[in-house]
Order: structure tokens, then C-alpha cells, then sequence
């Protein structure tokens, strides 16, 4: 009997030992130390989701091509710079990745060209305004997201709606017809590289130990400043007919402007919402 006791406590003894030498190892494996010294992964804060913007630019257009009823081709062709304003929403897919939804009001520029064909109903100088409502959807890669300074690339696609304002023609300084309103909706497309300044908040909790701590603190909502470059292609556009100014009767058929192309110099701010 004796004996019978004196193996059992020797059997739980070795059992008892391994299960503490298993323990040892597991803790040297991990650093060494006790439970409270091992490191441990802190909750991770993916930061905000969504975020609101507005935004305002000055557009430089190429010249454009101009023609009339689909026979002349104007010349002198030109569209004045121009102001915008705009927002929308967007949402933070993470990787770098983020895009949104955004509308731009695009102010009055003044265009023109010059019909010189003797073959032509009436020759003279076109003077009209032409003013834009553009809604595009778009994609960023953010370079270095979580910093405070950081570079970003975009792509944009969506539709516009352009309109021509009430313009005359003039012929040896004098206007001798009036060209009405016209209106088109075309497919419009976006290239876009800038920055985003961090001017508060926005900063991302990230994997840390409760011995060490965590590397960066979560600080709320961010607000940013955006400034960039965006590459806007507009379509094309139609004016109203040419009627002359004494009968009102009708001269021409509608000026086409055709391959509206837009530098942009653009700056806003960004908001995170959530």
C-alpha cells in the first residue's frame, strides 16, 4: 500500500512538472516574464469612416474646337478662365483607399470663334457664355494615410450638364444676330494628384502592448486641408439658333462647342463625420 502511494505521488509530481516546465517554456518563447509583463495586443480604433468636403477651384480651359451645323469650323476659338465651387460625401475604405461622391457648379466663362467663310448664311464673331453642373464619382490612393502631410492620385468618373448663356454675333464691330440658350448633358471624366494637410485631429490608434503602449493615440475627428490639380474633360455643348436682331428670324443652326478640356487649381477642406 505503501508503495502503491508513494508511485501516485511520484506520478502526479512528474505530471505536475512537466505541465510547469510546458508553462516556462511557453512564457520564454514570448520574452520571459510573468503573465503581466507579456506583451498584449491593445484594441485597434479603425478611425473614422465617412467624411464631408467643399471645395473651390479656377479652371484654365484648352481652346476649344468649334463648329456650325456641322459644315463650318470656326476659328479664334477661345473659353476664359473660370471659378468653381463644390462638395460632397466620401468614405474611407482603408488601405489607402478612400473615395466619394461630389457636385461642382462650375461659374459663367466667356467663349467665342470666328466664322470666316463667305459660304457661310452670316460671317462674324460668336460671343457667348458657357456654365457647368458636374457630378462625378471618385477614387483616391492616399500615400502615407495617417501622417500629417500626405500626397494623394485620383480618378473620376460621371456626367455633366452644360449650358450655354444668351450670346450675339458681331460682324465689323456691330451686332447684327442673337444666339439663344442651349443646353446638353454629356459624360464627363477626372484626373486629379494633390495633398491633404492635417490641421486637427484624424490621428489612428495602431497595434501596441500594454508594457510598451500604444504607438499612436486615436485624437477624434479629423479636419484636413486638400490642394491639388485635376484634369476635367466636359464634353461638348450646343448653343440655341442665331436669329437676327431686327425680323427674329431664324439665320444659322446652333454653334457646336466640342472637347471642353479643363486645368484645375483646386483647395478645400475635409471633415471626417464619423
Amino acid at each position: 500500500m505503501a508503495f502503491t502511494r508513494a508511485s501516485l505521488l511520484i506520478s502526479a509530481a512528474l505530471v505536475l512538472g512537466s505541465a510547469h516546465g510546458a508553462s516556462a517554456a511557453d512564457l520564454g518563447n514570448y520574452g520571459g516574464g510573468s503573465i503581466k509583463d507579456a506583451p498584449m495586443a491593445m484594441p485597434y480604433s479603425a478611425g473614422p469612416s465617412w467624411y464631408a468636403r467643399i471645395d473651390g477651384g479656377y479652371s484654365q480651359f484648352d481652346d476649344p474646337t468649334m463648329t456650325e451645323i456641322g459644315v463650318y469650323d470656326l476659328t479664334e476659338e477661345s473659353i476664359d478662365n473660370a471659378w468653381s465651387i463644390g462638395g460632397g460625401i466620401g468614405r474611407y475604405f482603408g488601405n489607402g483607399f478612400r473615395g466619394d461622391l461630389t457636385y461642382d457648379h462650375r461659374f459663367e466663362a466667356d467663349a467665342e470663334g470666328n466664322l470666316a467663310d463667305h459660304q457661310a448664311s452670316l460671317e462674324g464673331v460668336r460671343k457667348f457664355g458657357i456654365e457647368s453642373n458636374v457630378f462625378l464619382a471618385n477614387l483616391y490612393y492616399d500615400f502615407d494615410y495617417g501622417n500629417r502631410f500626405t500626397p494623394y492620385i485620383g480618378v473620376g468618373l460621371g456626367f455633366t450638364r452644360n449650358k450655354t448663356t444668351a450670346g450675339t454675333v458681331e460682324t465689323c464691330g456691330c451686332t447684327t444676330a442673337i444666339i439663344e440658350e442651349g443646353s446638353d448633358t454629356n459624360a464627363a471624366g477626372a484626373a486629379m494628384a494633390g495633398f491633404s494637410l492635417r490641421l486637427r485631429g484624424g490621428e489612428q490608434t495602431v497595434q501596441g502592448s500594454f508594457k510598451d503602449g500604444p504607438v499612436t493615440v486615436s485624437a477624434g475627428r479629423g479636419l484636413y486641408l486638400d490642394a491639388g490639380y485635376r484634369f476635367l474633360y466636359l464634353g461638348g455643348v450646343e448653343t440655341g439658333e442665331i436669329v437676327h436682331v431686327g425680323g427674329g428670324t431664324t439665320i444659322a443652326e446652333d454653334p457646336t462647342v466640342e472637347d471642353i478640356h479643363a486645368h484645375e487649381f483646386r483647395f478645400g477642406l475635409r471633415y471626417d463625420i464619423n
